[in-house]
C-alpha cells in the first residue's frame, strides 16, 4: 500500500515538472516567433509592435538590442516615455542575455526577484537577417507566480498532497502546509533546472490499516459467534454479508474504491471477496490514469494550440498580409481557441458529470421550468419568435436535468438556424400523456416537444439523439452537445424522439416521468435551484459547459 502511495506521489511530481517545462518551452517558442517579425529600426511601427506583443502575451516588459548590444527600444505596461528614452542607448553587450542571443540560441535566464518581492524571468531570442545573420536580440520579461505560471499546479495533485516548487535557494511556489511523516517525491524541471517537490501525509495509509484491522476484528467476532450458534450464526452471516456486500458495492458505485472487503473465510464468500477487491482496485488504477491522461491531454493541447494562436498572430501582425490570407488565418485561430475551450469542456464533463454519483429524482413542475428558460433564451436572441404551449401545471421527475436539456435544444435550435433571426422560430409545448390501453403496466408521462423552423437536424445527429445509432469513429456527431442531451434524459428514465420535418424544421420530444404525488408543503421546488445547492452547483457547470459546446457547434 506504501509503494502504491509513493508511485502516486512520483507521477504527481513528473506530472507537476512536465507542466512547468512546457509551459516555458511553449514562451520561448512565442518569443522565437515573433522575433521574426522584428528588425533592428527603433522607428515607432517598431515600438507600436512591441506593444502588441505585451498585449497579446503574458510578458511584463520587452526590448530590442542592436549585435553591438546597444538597447534600441523598450516597452512595458509601467514605463513612462522619460524612463524609456532614460534606457535607450544603453550597451549590455557583457550581459548573458545578449551573449546567448547573439551566439544564435535562445536565453531563458535565471530566476530573478523584484523589489516588490515577485519572481521574474528573461527570455531572450536571436534576431536574423537576410543572409542568416544575427541582426540584434529581442527579450521579454514575464512574471512567474500563483496568477501565472503556477495558477493551475495544484491541479493535477490530490487534496491531500502539496506541491512546492524550487529554483537554488528560492522559493518559487509553495502551497504546503504542515505535513507529518510525509511520502515525498522530487522532479526536475528539464529546461529550468527548477525542483518540483510533493509531499502527502502518510495519515492516509494509517486511516486505510485501520479499517482493514477493525474488518479483522469483525471477522473473529463472528467467527467465535458462530462456535456457540451454529444455525443462527449461519443464517445471520449470510445476511450480514449480503448486506455488507450490498454497501459495498454502493460504495464502489460512488466512486469509494475501497479493497478491504472480507465476507469472510468460506472459499465462496472468499472468492466473491477477493473478485470484489480486484475489480476496485482495476477502477482505482483506471480512474487515476483517466484523471492523469485528462490533465496531460488537456494540458498539451492547451499548449499545442497555444503555439497554433501565437503564429497566427504573429503573421497577423505583419501589416502586409493579403486580405485571403488574413481570412484563413483569422479561421486558424477561432478553431484553435475552440479547440481549448473544447479540451476545457472535456474537463467540466468529467468533474461535475462522470465523477459525481447520480443525483436523487423528485417532483418538479415542468411547466415553471419551460417558462422560466424559454424566458431567459428571449432576452438572448430577441428578434427569434419563442412561443409556448403550456397547461397550468406539469409534474415530472427530474434530478435538476429538464432545465439543462430544455436549454440546451432550443439555444441549439436557434444558434444552427439558417434563417435570419428575425425569422427563426421556436415553440415549446407540454402535454401530460395516459399510456396506451395496449401498454399494459406503462406509467403516465410528461411530454416536452420543441419545433422549429430550422434546416432539419443530420441523420446521424438524430440517430444518436434518439438511441438508434452507437458513437463510433466512423459514425459520430460533430460535438459533446447530442451525447449530453441523451445522457441526462437516460438518467432521470426518459427518453428522447425526433420528427424531421419533409422540407424544413424539427421537433424534438423529450418523455419523462410523470409525478403522481405533488411536491410537499414548503419543499423547494424553485427550477433555479433544484434538490438544493448542491444540484443547483451541478446544473449551473454543466449549463456551462453546454453553453461552449453549443457556441462551438455554432460557430463551425
Amino acid at each position: 500500500m506504501r509503494a502504491q502511495e509513493r508511485q502516486a506521489v512520483e507521477q504527481t511530481a513528473t506530472v507537476v515538472a512536465d507542466r512547468i517545462d512546457t509551459w516555458v518551452e511553449t514562451t520561448a517558442t512565442s518569443v522565437e516567433l515573433w522575433a521574426t517579425t522584428i528588425d533592428v529600426t527603433g522607428t515607432p511601427s517598431q515600438q507600436r509592435l512591441l506593444e502588441t506583443f505585451i498585449d497579446r502575451t503574458d510578458f511584463d516588459s520587452t526590448s530590442i538590442y542592436s549585435a553591438e548590444g546597444a538597447l534600441v527600444s523598450i516597452a512595458g505596461s509601467d514605463l513612462t516615455s522619460a524612463e524609456r528614452a532614460a534606457l535607450v542607448g544603453n550597451n549590455y553587450s557583457s550581459r548573458a542575455f545578449m551573449q546567448r542571443p547573439l551566439a544564435g540560441e535562445t536565453y531563458v535566464s535565471d530566476v530573478d526577484q523584484t523589489l516588490d518581492g515577485d519572481y521574474v524571468i528573461r527570455i531572450a531570442a536571436p534576431i536574423w537577417g537576410a543572409n542568416e545573420s544575427v541582426t540584434g536580440v529581442f527579450s521579454g520579461n514575464i512574471e512567474i507566480g500563483p496568477t501565472s505560471l503556477f495558477g493551475n499546479v495544484t491541479d493535477v495533485s490530490r487534496s491531500r498532497e502539496s506541491v512546492t516548487v524550487t529554483a537554488d535557494d528560492q522559493t518559487l511556489f509553495s502551497d504546503a502546509g504542515t505535513v507529518r511523516d510525509p511520502i515525498t517525491a522530487n522532479a526536475t524541471v528539464t529546461r529550468t533546472g527548477w525542483i518540483v517537490s510533493v509531499a502527502r501525509p502518510t495519515a492516509t495509509i494509517a486511516g486505510q490499516l485501520r479499517v482493514a484491522t477493525m474488518m479483522q476484528i469483525s471477522g473473529v467476532a463472528v467467527a467465535l459467534l458462530s462456535i456457540a450458534v451454529v444455525g443462527l450464526w449461519v443464517s445471520r452471516t449470510t445476511f450480514a454479508q449480503i448486506q455488507e456486500l450490498s454497501t459495498a458495492l454502493k460504495t464502489l458505485e460512488s466512486g469509494e474504491y475501497r479493497t478491504d472487503l472480507d465476507l469472510g473465510s468460506i472459499d465462496e464468500w472468499r472468492r466473491i471477496s477477493g473478485r470484489f477487491n480486484t475489480v476496485s482496485e482495476m477502477l482505482k488504477q483506471r480512474d487515476s490514469q483517466l484523471r492523469v491522461l485528462n490533465r496531460v491531454l488537456r494540458h498539451n493541447l492547451r499548449n499545442d494550440m497555444n503555439v497554433v494562436t501565437s503564429h497566427t498572430e504573429r503573421i497577423l501582425a505583419d501589416e502586409d498580409v493579403p486580405d485571403t490570407v488574413e481570412s484563413d488565418l483569422e479561421k486558424i485561430h477561432s478553431t484553435a481557441l475552440r479547440l481549448i475551450n473544447t479540451s476545457e469542456h472535456a474537463r467540466t464533463l468529467y468533474d461535475d458529470l462522470l465523477a459525481k454519483p447520480k443525483q436523487a429524482v423528485g417532483p418538479v413542475d415542468v411547466v415553471s421550468i419551460v417558462e422560466e428558460r424559454t424566458e431567459e433564451l428571449a432576452s438572448q436572441f430577441p428578434e427569434a419568435t419563442i412561443e409556448t404551449n403550456l397547461p397550468a401545471t406539469a409534474l415530472a421527475l427530474d434530478s435538476a436535468t429538464l432545465p439543462i436539456v430544455i436549454e440546451e435544444i432550443v439555444r441549439n435550435a436557434l444558434i444552427h438556424n439558417d434563417l435570419p433571426e428575425s425569422e427563426q422560430q421556436v415553440t415549446v409545448s407540454v402535454c401530460r400523456q395516459d399510456p396506451a390501453r395496449a401498454a399494459v403496466g406503462a406509467n403516465t408521462e410528461v411530454r416536452i416537444d420543441i419545433a422549429d423552423n430550422g434546416p432539419g437536424i443530420p441523420m446521424v445527429e438524430e440517430a444518436l439523439l434518439t438511441n438508434q445509432l452507437e458513437e463510433t469513429s466512423i459514425d459520430h456527431g460533430s460535438g459533446l452537445g447530442v451525447w449530453l442531451v441523451n445522457w441526462l434524459v437516460d438518467q432521470i428514465g426518459g427518453t428522447v424522439s425526433v420528427h424531421t420535418g419533409v422540407e424544413r424544421g424539427t421537433t424534438v420530444s423529450i418523455h419523462v416521468p410523470a409525478a403522481e404525488e405533488p411536491p410537499e408543503p414548503g419543499a423547494d421546488t424553485d427550477t433555479s435551484d433544484p434538490g438544493g445547492s448542491g444540484s443547483a452547483h451541478g446544473e449551473d457547470s454543466i449549463r456551462d459547459g453546454l453553453s461552449d459546446v453549443a457556441d462551438e457547434n455554432g460557430a463551425s
